[in-house]
């Protein structure tokens, strides 16, 4: 059936005679087509939709073609090849060793007549075709009377985009000679878990593994695995700011999982399904391609970024796929796919069904963000908005909840941070609520406002200043030679990369350091006059980083509430940040964001991130069951049900 697609094309692309359109007709149809097949189900004596995926590929002749078909059967992925041919002149076409006549052409129509098997006998078989623009849709009617036996209802797939690059090893390692300069010279945290010799010893192996030329993703990988190994969770190719062609060309594909996930105890936990196959929510990935989500985890972990040494919880994490990252950015969608790359869309899955408790082997079609993001939507609803992640409400009449779940307060719509906190906090003191708990899973970091503007609601004292830290340099002197590959959003930052830093505001801090002097990022935290006077829980979880790590610590530092749920990231010794630079390699056109100041603590500190006074394991099984084991943990600490 669907060979006899190819047809419609003949008047899509041409309006000419039959005779005339033989000539590179299928040259025309190179590429891919999508949609459904709806057909009639004779033992069931129903109507069944499934997805079908039909590539054609033409021969030198043009008169010919072999065509290669992927059905998405429900958890079973069919693949069918075959070749299909025309003769106009005979008016004639053929799929394999079935022959069909023309019997009428005009205007987006075309009807064929033949003969088909039709369950357990032949039948004669009449085939209507129409068509507008790149929308086409194949009938096919059997027996006498006729009878509806299927319909393909496709659309034609954008072409694939252009295939990635090779890059020459000359080409590497001159790349690999400016980020070993650039880091080296500007990054403020290269030396601080790395020795200059261990450094040293890093770039020179990687530039031995330079043998040869080798694809752009190759590396891609490679750059990314070096900046990982800094421990600087500001350090990273941020796929935001790659060049547009090359992140077209590696990431913006047609293989990503069907799935979002959660990753528990080392497990794949499904928490939203947009294949056609049916899995209950909290299903357990075992393997997918044959590839055990161990291997997939030590693989990626490779690449993920983090401050210091007591991140792994962190570093794991950011290898999920949730719905809030999977529909804007996501770690596992665009290095899954380098690291084990897919041959022919299809994804073979191992799995245990959370319902049934029994394992399952299916496969099913790998998508696009954006197919995978309106699946979702119809299933799940339409994709939350960063306005959707900050809520507050009273639950029960005795306790307020705030749900806090990005920082990233520039990319709200309709919410205004400060008016948000002050409306909650006031709502808090009227209706005399004393439990509070402010649940920060997911939150990855953003503005420190969001942080400094809570701490005055749960403080009732003046407090030190906010996230207090000196801003560390390692280099004033002026760079220029840098400038050619580097850009940055600051033209304060391009004028001291210029022309150096203005001796007016640094003074030498130690034999590695520079600290940048003046007024505090912010000042003391002072309470407002409707502070929260209750019991406040704050949740965390292994997520939070930068920003909202610098708020969890100060609110342990300064017993502003109790903390529940899992280590976090960030790390007390202080973290890379408050400006950046963008080093953008010019023969690879890789980018690496890397922060200006090291945000050094005033006080020593022990190289941790923030460990709960609450320490909560979720589990796997907390997914299928809807429990919401950390909340329970937060009312626990209140004292409510």
């Amino acid at each position: 059936m669907n060979k006899l697609i190819t047809l419609v094309l003949i008047l899509i692309s041409w309006t000419l005679t039959l005779s005339a359109q033989e000539q590179g007709f299928f040259r025309s149809l190179d590429g891919r087509w999508q949609g459904t097949l709806e057909y009639q189900d004779y033992t069931q004596n129903h109507r069944v939709t499934m997805n079908v995926v039909i590539t054609y590929k033409s021969n030198a002749d043009g008169k010919s073609a072999e065509t290669f078909t992927l059905y998405d059967d429900f958890g079973k992925v069919y693949k069918s090849k075959g070749t299909e041919s025309i003769d106009t002149d005979g008016g004639a076409f053929r799929e394999g060793e079935t022959q069909f006549q023309i019997e009428t052409v005009e205007t987006g129509k075309i009807v064929l007549m033949g003969r088909t098997q039709d369950g357990n006998t032949v039948e004669r078989t009449r085939k209507t075709i129409t068509f507008s623009g790149d929308t086409l849709t194949v009938l096919k009617e059997t027996r006498d009377p006729w009878m509806f036996r299927n319909v393909y209802r496709l659309k034609r797939v954008e072409a694939q985009v252009a295939p990635e690059q090779t890059l020459t090893a000359e080409q590497m390692k001159a790349d690999l000679a400016i980020l070993q300069r650039s880091l080296t010279t500007l990054h403020p945290g290269i030396y601080r878990y790395l020795t200059p010799s261990e450094v040293e010893a890093e770039f020179r192996s990687f530039g031995d593994s330079i043998t040869k030329a080798m694809p752009e993703s190759w590396f891609f990988l490679k750059i990314a695995q070096l900046t990982s190994k800094l421990k600087c969770g500001h350090t990273y190719t941020n796929y935001f700011n790659q060049d547009s062609k090359l992140r077209d060309r590696l990431f913006n594909r047609r293989n990503l999982l069907p799935f979002y996930f959660r990753i528990i105890d080392g497990k794949f936990i499904i928490t939203e399904n947009a294949s056609s196959k049916k899995l209950a929510v909290g299903s357990e990935i075992k393997s997918i391609n044959g590839i055990a989500p161990a291997e997939i985890i030590k693989k990626i972990m490779t690449v993920t970024r983090a401050d210091g040494n007591s991140t792994t919880e962190h570093r794991i994490n950011s290898i999920s796929l949730p719905r809030s990252e999977a529909e804007s950015y996501a770690l596992f969608d665009w290095l899954f796919p380098l690291f084990f790359p897919l041959s022919d869309d299809v994804y073979e899955i191992e799995a245990v069904d959370f319902a049934t408790k029994s394992p399952t082997k299916f496969s099913v079609l790998a998508v696009t963000k954006a197919e995978r993001t309106a699946e979702m939507a119809k299933r799940y609803g339409t994709t939350p908005t960063y306005d959707d992640g900050w809520k507050f409400e009273i639950q029960n009449n005795e306790t307020g909840y705030l749900k806090i779940n990005h920082s990233i307060s520039w990319r709200l719509k309709n919410i205004k941070l400060k008016e948000f906190f002050e409306s909650a906090f006031a709502e808090l003191k009227t209706k005399n609520i004393n439990n509070l708990i402010i649940d920060l899973r997911g939150n990855g970091g953003g503005s420190m406002d969001v942080g400094f503007e809570l701490s005055r609601y749960l403080t009732r004292k003046t407090l030190s200043p906010y996230a207090e830290s000196r801003r560390l340099v390692r280099n004033v002197n002026a760079q220029p030679d840098l400038l050619s590959n580097i850009s940055t959003y600051s033209d304060e930052l391009k004028e001291s990369l210029k022309s150096g830093i203005p001796q007016s505001i640094y003074k030498k801090f130690d034999d590695r350091y520079f600290e940048i002097t003046g007024r505090p990022e912010y000042p003391a935290v002072v309470p407002y006059p409707n502070s929260f006077s209750g019991k406040a829980v704050i949740i965390a979880d292994s997520s939070n980083a930068s920003a909202s790590f610098q708020f969890l610590d100060y609110v342990q530092r300064n017993e502003l509430a109790t903390i529940v749920g899992q280590t976090t990231g960030g790390n007390k010794q202080g973290i890379n940040g408050g400006n950046y630079l963008f080093l953008n390699l010019p023969n690879s056109k890789i980018e690496i964001d890397i922060p200006v100041f090291f945000q050094a603590p005033k006080d020593t500190q022990k190289d941790e991130s923030v460990v709960p006074a609450v320490l909560v394991k979720s589990e796997p099984v907390d997914v299928g069951n809807l429990f919401d084991r950390e909340l329970a943990a937060a009312k626990a600490v209140l004292g409510i049900r």
